[in-house]
């Protein structure tokens, strides 16, 4: 049943994650874990799913009003955590489904309008592509028109407003099944009918299943929240994104064939297209019109029309307005955390304030932390790992030849030095 294969194309990252949940972590290079995990899939009829947890995720956001203050607000993103043997079975099954979803994609001739979620391979050195491309490929196709409006459009809570029968019609026509078999279906119920524990409730949880000679299910009890709302899937669990692209197939097919000719990418949520303005009024028509179709919503507060034409060879940006044709005070089109004028890239500002201010806050507490706290030695595992990962800004450079970017990075190090010396 694949399984060799599957432990074989993971990152080292995913064979062993270290996030708290009630249950332990689960090596997959240790053979004894791996064949549980092995046994409870080819139970899965019989396996008991353990409840998420749901941890809110805060992202501090600074915005100008009218009277053109600074004013900062805090963006809470609700992430789920499966346990860690579920998260090995959503894994499994995502891996089994997304090698029909990918072929399914090619058949339709889409495989280029959709990024997120996806392994897509640099050709030359065959390393996978990130957010980074796919906002500079963005960016360059934009460069070499001599005019262009650039729509870009998100779609509201697309995660917790997933139509839970629209997806399962959607899961069986990828898959090239009339219904879905006994065991896919388990792990779909889990998805769709899911519980979750509050991540401040999980200190308590864990010493209650360490204390109870009972069986962890009455532990739970009194923490455990039920999904009522009768849409939705958890975000955050490994499977998620393959469903959310999923979800959309037809509609990713739909603005393919009705509009040939232009540009369209959709990163998860994010949708963009770089049309000529003639087209411009037909494609919101059309979008808005789907989307409800999909028992979706646009957001209005995050639909942007971005004007290029060029001038004396360059392309410059000439004019952003919302949603309503009303001008908004700025002259760049704003995408995958970068906003781009026509002759430059800049990282997005809210990252680069986000940034200053983690580094304010971790001086704070290295000046209250007197004592120096002594660190463990990192197990090989985390050392594979920490090997692959790289600093964003490092990642940016090397992709982005942007002078733009170069001169925020500069200005973040000179800041950082300045804050290590107070």
């Amino acid at each position: 049943m694949y399984y060799q294969e599957w432990r074989k194309q993971l990152n080292p990252e995913k064979k062993l994650r270290k996030y708290q949940h009630i249950d332990n972590p689960l090596d997959l290079n240790n053979e004894r874990n791996f064949q549980k995990i092995v046994y409870t899939i080819e139970n899965i009829k019989k396996h008991q799913f353990l409840p998420f947890i749901k941890k809110i995720n805060s992202e501090l956001r600074f915005r100008k009003n009218k009277l053109d203050q600074v004013e900062r607000s805090l963006k809470n993103r609700p992430i789920m955590y499966a346990s860690h043997l579920d998260s090995h079975i959503y894994n499994y099954y995502n891996f089994l489904i997304q090698d029909k979803y990918e072929s399914y994609l090619n058949k339709l001739k889409i495989d280029d309008n959709v990024t997120a979620y996806r392994k897509i391979k640099i050709k030359k050195t065959l390393k996978g592509k990130c957010n980074v491309h796919f906002a500079e490929e963005v960016f360059d196709y934009i460069s070499n028109q001599s005019e262009c409006v650039v729509i870009t459009q998100d779609i509201t809570g697309f995660f917790d407003n997933i139509n839970h029968s629209l997806l399962k019609e959607k899961v069986c026509k990828v898959t090239g099944v009339k219904e879905l078999d006994n065991c896919l279906y388990k792990v779909f119920r889990s998805l769709t009918k899911y519980k979750y524990i509050k991540y401040s409730d999980l200190k308590n949880i864990r010493e209650k299943v360490r204390d109870n000679r009972y069986s962890i299910y009455q532990t739970l009890r009194g923490f455990v929240t039920d999904n009522k709302t009768g849409r939705g899937i958890p975000q955050g669990s490994p499977i998620s994104g393959l469903l959310a692209n999923i979800y959309l197939v037809d509609f990713d097919y739909e603005i393919k064939t009705s509009f040939p000719n232009i540009f369209y990418s959709r990163y998860s949520d994010d949708l963009i297209f770089v049309c000529e303005n003639d087209q411009k009024d037909d494609i919101l028509n059309f979008v808005n019109k789907k989307i409800k179709q999909a028992l979706l919503e646009i957001n209005p507060k995050k639909s942007f029309l971005t004007y290029f034409s060029k001038n004396t060879g360059v392309i410059e940006c000439q004019k952003v307005t919302d949603g309503t044709g009303k001008k908004i005070n700025r002259d760049y089109v704003d995408y995958l955390g970068f906003e781009f004028n026509g002759s430059n890239t800049f990282l997005r500002k809210r990252t680069i304030q986000n940034l200053k201010h983690r580094q304010k806050e971790k001086r704070k507490r290295q000046l209250l932390n007197t004592q120096k706290q002594k660190r463990r030695k990192p197990r090989k595992v985390k050392e594979e790992t920490n090997k692959k990962r790289g600093n964003y800004f490092k990642k940016v450079l090397e992709i982005m030849s942007s002078p733009g970017i170069k001169k925020q990075i500069l200005k973040v190090v000179r800041d950082r030095n300045k804050i290590k010396k107070t």
